[in-house]
């Protein structure tokens, strides 16, 4: 064993008329190990948050958008380009969706809603939300409406919970894409729906603002014709999707534009990012401050040793060795914070 070595662990063993080094010794262990493992639990915790949120909304929402270039205007033709996007390599299924906003009333309140025509096939190979169904079956969306029976909506958990509403009761949806024109001007036409499910996400935003409906009903309801809103796109690998939006791009041409998951959430993302960033900073400075410590007590320790090392030099050793004798203290008193 090297002389520094042995003299930096005989240093850590405190005499008793040196008690007070010891105790700051301690301090400055207990001060690295707390500092560290503040670290490791704060940055555990906000990456497991970060992968929770990310993976719901990768569950309520689909990869990629595709919208008509003319934003006010349906997408013609919604089929043959279905199934146009789904040739395209790495893609794993593409849905048509309308969709618009709205009110949704019970005889006990009204919400603000968005409601979504959906084909219950095709939505369940790009969305995962309805998997996560509390009560009923989005299949039921596609049962064909009767005198005797009411066309059907699932609801989000939160927002059946405000209607105060649960499955088999009937609900009102207005919509102002879906008006009539009156002597007072447009009135929005209401049309009454059973509630044949409910669903919950985990996301606050879709549990408590969105509706589905099948998307005939939705097609008649908006008199949207045979047209879509949106074509709602999922790929195998959501980390490629900006390369694979360029090349379904390069599938379907110029005439829409696409956006894909990154893209909608970016500004969530990047707070997200930021939050990490800024508690990282925070715990870091713990971990400085322990650092502080760790030098006061080096500095202490040169001072109460002066006359060792005096002696020290006088039996030949250097300088650097004396130096490298306190630096190996110091880093014996981090590594043992650490590691605690």
């Amino acid at each position: 064993m090297r002389y520094e070595l042995f003299i930096a662990l005989r240093y850590l063993k405190a005499k008793r008329k040196q008690a007070f080094i010891a105790v700051i010794t301690v301090i400055s262990v207990l001060g690295v190990m707390v500092g560290v493992g503040a670290l490791i639990v704060a940055l555990a915790l906000m990456t497991g948050f970060h992968e929770d949120i990310q993976s719901k909304i990768l569950g309520a929402n689909s990869h990629l958008l595709v919208f008509n270039a003319n934003l006010t205007q349906p997408i013609n033709n919604y089929q043959a380009l279905v199934q146009q996007i789904e040739e395209v390599p790495h893609v794993v299924a593409a849905a048509e969706v309308v969709y618009s906003k709205g009110m949704v009333s019970s005889p006990f309140r009204s919400e603000g809603v968005v409601i979504y025509g959906i084909n219950p096939l095709s939505i369940r190979r790009v969305l995962n939300i309805f998997d996560r169904m509390v009560e009923g079956d989005v299949s039921t969306l596609a049962s064909s409406p009767s005198a005797e029976r009411r066309e059907k909506i699932i609801l989000g958990k939160e927002l059946a919970q405000n209607l105060g509403v649960m499955v088999g009761e009937v609900v009102k949806i207005l919509s102002i894409d879906a008006s009539s024109l009156s002597p007072i001007g447009l009135l929005p036409k209401p049309r009454y729906y059973e509630v044949a499910g409910v669903f919950q996400s985990g996301m606050w935003q879709a549990d408590s603002q969105w509706a589905f409906i099948s998307l005939p009903s939705a097609q008649r309801f908006f008199d949207l014709g045979n047209r879509a809103s949106v074509i709602e796109v999922r790929v195998d690998d959501v980390w490629r999707v900006k390369e694979i939006a360029q090349a379904v791009r390069e599938q379907i041409g110029s005439r829409y534009i696409l956006q894909d998951w990154m893209e909608m959430n970016r500004s969530f993302f990047s707070a997200l990012k930021l939050e990490k960033l800024l508690l990282f900073i925070a715990i870091s400075l713990i971990v400085a401050v322990a650092s502080l410590n760790i030098i006061v007590t080096l500095v202490m320790m040169v001072i109460e040793k002066n006359k060792d090392i005096g002696v020290l030099m006088s039996m030949g050793a250097t300088s650097k060795g004396i130096m490298i004798t306190f630096m190996l203290q110091g880093i014996i008193i981090g590594v043992l914070g650490t590691l605690l």
